[in-house]
């Protein structure tokens, strides 16, 4: 074929996006959903006004913190993410990803801000574009991983839902867990909802999971390939730990604390459900990179 050029023809003998990309997907589902349940609890009840204007910006900070020193840590030429400011290219999800994400940055700062002086009415005034750039740093990693096209299995309508879900785990598992550790400040009605949040979006992503396992055959057999090694291969460990402890203990947990009012368990099942969800966010990150493309 004349004027062909090869440009890549061997296979990458390694996984590319590894644990750090996996912790990046796992601190941002804490921050933007400690954020938008935040939002909702503060419209919600404002009698609880108080702890979460105050912890809605610390979780955020910290969290979204982490997202990017690991994404920094992460690139190849990490002096270089200046760039991404300098000299964009606006049809990338990486580059949409940044600026938004700087953006939710910027509104976590001001809202830190607002509740350290006590000025309600600053942070009450971007609510609403912040609730807009929280739901986009959610969901722009589902976008980079559709830009992934030869990975059948991370689908970016799929991947925009499973963000959702993991956003709406993290963050009610968030605010339970600083419920328990200073001592159930919040209202009992508050903390049934927190639990119904958590045990809601658990069912809903556990069903997406189990959805993949029995009919991804149906769609590829890449697709079936990529589930032979979630459920028996290298990354079953962190597959199968990552469905017990991200669904069904936090399902059994919170339905038994919500039930018999008995909130101790709450905590339990939230701890559980954070330390499940980096385990199947790596396995389900890992498991398409361990297969070749062709």
């Amino acid at each position: 074929m004349i004027g062909a050029e090869v440009t890549f023809d061997v296979p990458i003998p390694k996984v590319i996006w590894g644990w750090l990309v996996s912790t990046n997907m796992w601190a941002k589902s804490i921050a933007t959903g400690s954020f938008l349940l935040g939002l909702y609890f503060i419209k919600r009840y404002p009698q609880q006004d108080n702890f979460f204007r105050k912890w809605l910006p610390i979780l955020g900070l910290i969290f979204i913190g982490i997202t990017l020193l690991v994404t920094v840590l992460d690139l190849h030429h990490m002096f270089r993410f200046w760039k991404i400011f300098l000299h964009p290219h606006f049809t990338s999800a990486v580059t949409l990803g940044a600026w938004v994400v700087s953006g939710f940055v910027i509104v976590l700062l001001i809202a830190f801000w607002s509740w350290a002086t006590g000025k309600k009415q600053l942070f009450d005034r971007i609510m609403i574009p912040g609730f807009v750039l929280a739901f986009f740093s959610t969901i722009y990693t589902a976008g980079i991983m559709g830009e992934a096209t030869a990975r059948e299995v991370w689908v970016f309508p799929a991947e925009m839902v499973s963000m959702l879900l993991s956003a709406l785990i993290a963050g009610s598992s968030a605010y339970l867990l600083l419920d328990a550790i200073y001592n159930n400040v919040l209202q009992e009605q508050v903390r049934r909802e927190l639990g119904y949040i958590l045990f809601g979006s658990s069912g809903l992503m556990a069903a997406m999971f189990i959805g993949e396992l029995m009919f991804a055959k149906m769609h590829s057999e890449f697709s079936h390939e990529v589930i032979k090694v979630l459920a028996f291969g290298e990354v079953a460990p962190f597959f199968w730990l990552g469905m017990l402890f991200t669904f069904i203990v936090p399902m059994v947990l919170v339905g038994i604390a919500n039930e018999y009012r008995n909130y101790r368990y709450a905590w339990i099942a939230s701890l559980s459900a954070l330390i499940g969800l980096w385990l199947i966010k790596h396995a389900w990150l890992i498991a398409p990179q361990s297969l070749p493309l062709s």
